[in-house]
């Protein structure tokens, strides 16, 4: 077994303990890819000293869920679970989509084309 195939396999290993909405250093998305999470990037743009990019890994049910912040539609904070929450957070204050308070509550809309192309073309391997 040489050095390739050896590091091929570890890295096929390490995929299947990852965990949804932990946060990941990879040098891109493909190495995160598994059949149950979506890797979205967490810094876009911003690497590590070692030239990783950090990707939070979200189930693929909520990376569809995304998808249903058209410009303006809004969806409640109430249809999201805790974990959920925390990712929307995270994601509104870099800008992937919007934010707002209505009546009290938090609703999400507005999700940015490059997001949502971003999405589309993970859902669909």
């Amino acid at each position: 077994m040489n050095i390739e195939e050896k590091s091929e396999e570890e890295t096929k290993a390490n995929r299947e303990n990852f965990e949804a909405f932990t946060v990941v250093n990879a040098e891109n998305a493909s190495e995160l890819y598994t059949e149950q999470l979506v890797p979205i990037h967490e810094e876009y743009d911003k690497r590590n000293l070692s030239g990783e990019k950090a990707f939070r890994l979200i189930p693929r049910k909520f990376a569809a869920k995304l998808l249903k912040f058209e410009s303006n539609s809004m969806v409640p904070e109430d249809e999201f679970t805790k974990d959920e929450k925390q990712a929307l957070n995270a994601f509104a204050k870099k800008n992937y989509f919007k934010s707002a308070k209505v009546a009290g509550k938090t609703v999400y809309f507005g999700l940015s084309s490059e997001i949502r192309r971003y999405v589309v073309s993970v859902l669909g391997h």
